[in-house]
């Protein structure tokens, strides 16, 4: 399900569209979308291998760096 949501950062908001997955396990975040928002990262000390819920690697292959983001709903924030 996709969703059009809407990002508070430190140069103020922006909308995007967002891929809802109420299954998921992790959530990820798109490097296009870390770039345009100018989102802070940090590298991870391990690679992590991302594979498709067929079981097949990711084309971007492996997570190498992580954001810390703060995802609220009104007032509850998670």
């Amino acid at each position: 399900m996709q969703s059009k949501i809407f990002l508070q950062h430190y140069q103020g908001m922006a909308e995007e569209i967002a891929l809802l997955d109420t299954g998921a396990t992790e959530n990820f975040i798109d490097l296009k979308t870390v770039a345009h928002l100018c989102l802070g990262t940090k590298k991870l000390p391990y690679k992590w291998t991302v594979y498709n819920v067929d079981g097949t690697l990711n084309h971007n292959r492996a997570v190498t760096h992580a954001c810390d983001l703060i995802v609220s709903k009104g007032n509850k924030k998670i």
